[in-house]
C-alpha cells in the first residue's frame, strides 16, 4: 500500500468511525468533557483570543467534532468556521449552537482544506492530529490558511514524556491509579451503547485476529514507535514563518483517578502539550 492509499484508508476510517460515535462522543471522552479540563481550556482560549487583538477574530477549528472549541470561540463573539471529516459530528455541533452565534460548518473531503490562503486570525486544533495520517501536512494547511500575524493553536496532543513513562515513575503511578478496570470499562461501553453495536464487535475481532493496533476512532499515531513528533511540527512552523509564543506541558485529568490523585501528581509529571504560535507579519 502506497502513501496515498494509506492516507485515504485512514481518512475514510476516521470519517466513518466519528459518524458512528458522534451522538455519544462527549459521553465517551471523559478525559475531555470534565470540569477541570473544560476550565483549563476556557482559560487558554481566552488567552488566545485576547492575544490576537481583533475585536471579532475569525477562527478555523480544525477537526471541530461536536464543538468543543468551536462553541467556546463562538461564545466569545468570534466568527467560527468548524472543519471536520464527519458530517454527523458537525450536525451535532450545529444542534448545540445557540441561534445567535456566527458559526459555519464545512466538511473536509481530503487532505487540503477547501479554504483560501490567509483567511483566519486563529487556526486551532484540539486532540486531532494523532487521528490524521499525514498530520504534518495538516499543520502545513493550518499555516497556509492563517493570516500573517495570526495565531496557530495546537492542544491536547501527547508530549514526549507520555511515551517514556519508565523515565518518570510518577507518570507511571498516575496511569496505574487512573486505569479503568474491566467492570468500569464494560459499564462505560454500556452507557455509550457501544457494546451493543456490530462495529464494536467487528473492531474486537480485527484487533484479536488481524491487527492489534486497530482503533475504532481511527487513532493512528498513538503508539511508542508511531506518535506525534513535536520537533517535526516545529520544523514546519519554521518553514511556514511561525514562531512559538507559548509552550506548556500539563497532566491530563482522568476522572477515574479523582481530583485528589490528580492534585498529587500534576506538579511532578505531564503527558500532554499545548502550543501557541504566531505567523510572521
Amino acid at each position: 500500500m502506497n502513501a496515498k492509499e494509506w492516507h485515504d484508508l485512514g481518512f475514510a476510517q476516521n470519517r466513518r468511525a466519528h459518524d458512528l460515535i458522534a451522538d455519544k462522543y462527549d459521553l465517551k471522552h471523559t478525559e475531555i468533557y470534565n470540569p477541570l479540563e473544560q476550565r483549563r481550556l476556557a482559560e487558554v482560549l481566552g488567552q488566545v483570543i485576547a492575544t490576537t487583538g481583533a475585536a471579532a477574530p475569525t477562527v478555523l477549528d480544525v477537526g471541530a467534532g461536536t464543538g468543543n472549541l468551536s462553541l467556546k470561540f463562538a461564545g466569545h463573539g468570534c466568527r467560527v468556521t468548524a472543519l471536520d471529516v464527519s458530517e454527523r459530528s458537525l450536525a451535532v455541533l450545529r444542534s448545540k449552537a445557540p441561534p445567535n452565534v456566527q458559526l459555519e460548518t464545512v466538511r473536509l473531503g481530503g487532505p487540503r482544506f477547501p479554504l483560501p490562503n490567509g483567511a483566519f486570525d486563529i487556526v486551532a486544533t484540539y486532540s486531532v492530529l494523532h487521528h490524521v495520517p499525514d498530520y504534518l501536512g495538516t499543520v502545513r494547511e493550518m499555516i497556509r490558511v492563517l493570516k500573517r500575524g495570526g495565531l496557530i493553536y495546537i492542544d491536547h496532543e501527547a508530549n514526549p514524556a507520555a511515551w517514556q513513562p519508565d523515565t518518570n515513575p510518577y507518570l507511571a503511578a498516575y496511569r496505574t491509579h487512573c486505569r479503568l478496570g474491566l467492570a468500569e470499562h464494560l459499564s462505560l461501553l454500556i452507557r455509550t451503547g457501544e457494546l451493543f453495536t456490530s462495529e464494536f464487535w467487528k473492531c474486537a475481532c480485527i484487533r484479536l485476529f488481524f491487527n492489534p493496533r486497530f482503533q475504532r476512532e481511527g487513532d493512528i499515531h498513538v503508539w511508542p514507535d508511531d506518535h506525534i513528533e513535536w520537533p517535526k511540527i516545529y520544523d514546519i512552523f519554521l518553514e511556514g514563518g511561525v514562531s512559538v509564543d507559548t509552550e506548556a506541558d500539563y497532566l491530563s485529568y482522568q476522572p477515574r483517578g479523582g481530583r485528589e490523585t490528580y492534585d498529587r501528581y500534576r506538579h511532578v509529571c505531564s503527558d500532554m502539550r499545548m502550543v501557541i504560535g504566531r505567523k510572521r507579519a
